[in-house]
């Protein structure tokens, strides 16, 4: 019976790629947003942030409790599409609403630009520090070569299985 390794392996297979979706999505919904995870691309918040760090972010619900001094991740007000990770350096109500001033612990002077709720996308709750790294070097078309080879390696690996 050939068929019945062959059944087994493609579980393995299916189960290991259903436990890292529900993993991600347990992560999503513990953290109340679609992206909880980031990788620091600028030097902008050295010390406390380093290129290549992993930071994980809580939902976008958190905005009304934030204070100065919490580090956000926030869309760039200027809507040139980046998303920029900056601490909260103060903070208004205006007619408009909260109005929040950030600045990178990095740089001389805060930012020019106002976030609101409408920018925002979470507060930093934690730092995996370097591990970011893996993705700049791990890109497309290599991180699809990798997540098949590694498919393959445990489809072939619970076939040779006695």
């Amino acid at each position: 019976m050939v068929l019945k390794p062959i059944f087994r392996a493609a579980a393995y297979v299916a189960a290991t790629i259903f436990l890292v979706l529900v993993f991600w999505a347990g992560l999503t919904f513990a953290l109340g947003t679609s992206s909880p995870a980031y990788v620091v691309s600028s030097g902008s918040m050295i010390p406390t942030l380093n290129v290549g760090d992993i930071i994980v972010v809580k939902d976008k619900g958190s905005f009304q409790t934030l204070q100065v001094g919490d580090i956000i991740v926030f869309h760039n007000p200027t809507g040139d599409g980046r998303i920029i990770v900056h601490r909260i350096y103060s903070m208004t109500t205006d007619q408009y609403g909260v109005a929040i001033y950030t600045k990178g612990d990095n740089n001389p002077a805060p930012d020019a630009w106002v976030v609101r709720e409408s920018h925002y996308i979470g507060k930093v709750v934690f730092t995996l520090p370097y591990l970011g790294k893996i993705t700049s070097i791990i890109q497309p078309p290599l991180n699809y070569i990798l997540i098949i080879f590694f498919i393959v390696l445990i489809f072939v690996a619970e076939l040779k299985r006695k």
